[in-house]
């Protein structure tokens, strides 16, 4: 099922010649001023309504205020940041120093990636197109009768066309990556009764990734509230497997379908994920800023206990060097704190072999989004 290519794999870009400098050099002294990337939520707010949105709870609560957005760039440049994922929360790109913020991140040698609803492209499209590594949008259908349903516009009006013609210009110009994200989704009545999926739309969107001229198709399964895989009814199952033989010859040298290992275990019924180390080392490399603080990692974004500081009251450099973020992750424990199932599983994996002696054969940089 999967075609993950190296560039997408987390677990090769550790050993990219960068990343293990800076391992061997500051992790384990830690001894580091700035994490080496950081996932920031410039903003809040969104312009879509998802029923089933993870973050619901976050959104439409305000923003980093401009100055310090701007400010913020210059001190990842200063403390040796070098990439910037650009996230939420909310939709990045309503933030109205989008723009500028990729175009400062980007002067300063600072690789930036983005994940977008795609909605608002044309209004930043020169930075979208020209100073991007990578630009990932969530779409999660293929027609716009699944997307209205599952990704309506706070106007009531679909905005599957203006997301798809906003993909196709982008892709005839653009420098970095483009990718077609889907999130398997389901719908349930009041009764728990299933209702509606749109797994119906998987091959019909792989198809239509392709025509636009994405360079990947992206399939991934849906989490709860908490970060727990989503189980799935037989017939979505059936659904799911039936789309991806379907679409399997489309991939080539150009175009990949990928399927990450947690859609296969959400097919397969598992809910947890047992983690065999007490620390967090991936938490050391990266770090989540938020408009209402930094946080451990992006699937504790909100979560108070996990929040490590907040730069609209501290520099960058206080925050990762401050008594309050070395508290909490003194007292972060995977094995107990998340059971769910986490992407940087195996980085942490092959962290914990460096921290044991083990080495690896590093590789030429080609992608520092670890």
């Amino acid at each position: 099922m999967n075609q993950t290519s190296r560039p997408l794999s987390l677990v090769e870009k550790l050993k990219q010649t960068t990343v293990q400098d800076f391992i061997n050099k500051f992790l384990w002294n830690k001894s580091h001023e700035a994490p080496l990337v950081v996932e920031l939520d410039p903003t809040t707010a969104c312009n879509l309504a998802c029923h089933d949105c993870i973050s619901a709870n976050l959104l439409n609560q305000g923003g980093i205020e401009e100055e310090r957005l701007m400010r913020l760039a210059q001190e990842f440049a200063e403390g040796g940041v070098r990439a910037v994922v650009l996230i939420g929360g909310g939709e990045p790109m309503a933030h109205p120093k989008f723009s500028e913020l990729v175009n400062a991140l980007y002067e300063s040698g600072i690789k930036v990636g983005v994940t977008t609803n795609g909605t608002l492209i044309n209004r930043h499209y020169d930075a979208c197109v020209r100073k991007t590594s990578w630009l990932r949008v969530s779409v999660d259908a293929g027609s716009d009768e699944v997307f209205s349903e599952f990704r309506p516009h706070a106007s009531g009006k679909s905005q599957f066309g203006v997301v798809i013609d906003n993909m196709r210009r982008m892709a005839k110009e653009k420098v970095g990556l483009l990718g077609y994200s889907f999130l398997l989704l389901s719908k349930y009545d009041n009764d728990g009764n299933f209702t509606r999926t749109n797994a119906v739309d998987i091959a019909k969107a792989a198809r239509l990734a392709k025509d636009i001229g994405c360079d990947y198709f992206e399939l991934k399964p849906a989490f709860d509230m908490m970060h727990f895989l989503q189980q799935q009814e037989l017939s979505v199952i059936d659904l799911v497997n039936e789309n991806l033989k379907a679409v399997h010859d489309l991939a080539d040298e150009n175009f990949k379908i990928i399927a990450p290992f947690t859609l296969e275990e959400a097919l397969q019924g598992v809910g947890t994920q047992s983690k065999p180390y007490n620390r967090c080392l991936t938490a050391e490399l990266r770090t989540v800023i938020t408009p209402s603080g930094a946080y451990v990692c992006p699937y504790h974004r909100g979560n108070l206990n996990m929040r490590i500081g907040d730069v609209s009251k501290v520099s960058l450099k206080d925050l990762w060097t401050g008594n309050k973020r070395a508290k909490v992750m003194e007292r972060v424990d995977p094995a107990k704190h998340c059971t769910f199932h986490c992407i940087r599983h195996e980085s942490n994996l092959l962290l914990e072999r460096l921290a044991a002696g083990e080495g690896v054969e590093t590789v030429s940089d080609f992608d520092l989004f670890i």
